[in-house]
């Protein structure tokens, strides 16, 4: 429904093995791409399903890869990074502002950790504190050349920042039902 209602797309691909989500995906509009076994496990990387796609889709010059396990995406940050795309940038994926002080990681034989992105004796305040670029795997806009280079970054490259509340992730059970439960709080749908 996103990437309908952006409407700048020359067609909407689903890559899928599952017969389940083709005919869902096909009700709504989009056409399928039948992966093969190999690009379909639970291992397989993104990057090997969309190398499979552009090698039997010649026509392809420019792509974008959105992940289904971003449910907070919007049209407008697809437009934002379609307008960096039409300005001339071969490669831009979304990312969001990350306010954490990290620090190194005490491995074997390393018994005392490091801060890497802060001064402990000017320690920040978070709320004035700017933050990293984080990429967030919402989308990933590239060109043919990119991918079949492995890359979905690369050449001139830009992001389009997500706030943070939209940058949800699925990847494991707890995030599924976050997404959830965001989702069935009607005060929280009026900030989304």
């Amino acid at each position: 429904q996103t990437m309908q209602e952006f409407g700048k797309f020359d067609s909407i691909w689903v890559s899928t093995d599952h017969e389940g989500i083709a005919e869902c995906a096909q009700a709504c509009g989009a056409k399928i791409f039948h992966r093969n076994k190999e690009n379909a496990s639970d291992t397989s990387s993104s990057m090997s399903a969309v190398q499979e796609f552009i090698a039997a889709h010649k026509e392809v010059d420019m792509l974008c890869l959105i992940q289904c396990t971003s449910p907070f995406i919007q049209p407008d940050f697809l437009e934002s990074g379609y307008k960096l795309v039409m300005q001339g940038y071969d490669s831009v994926f979304s990312a969001t502002r990350d306010k954490k002080l990290r620090w190194s990681e005490m491995k074997d034989g390393i018994n005392s950790t490091q801060p890497i992105n802060f001064d402990p004796a000017n320690r920040p305040r978070r709320q004035e504190f700017k933050g990293e670029i984080v990429e967030n795997g919402m989308f990933y806009f590239c060109r043919r050349e990119l991918v079949e280079q492995g890359l979905f970054q690369g050449g001139k490259c830009a992001y389009v920042e997500i706030p943070a509340e939209h940058s949800v992730d699925i990847d494991s059970p707890f995030d599924l039902a976050f997404a959830e439960q965001v989702l069935s709080q009607e005060y929280i749908q009026l900030f989304m």
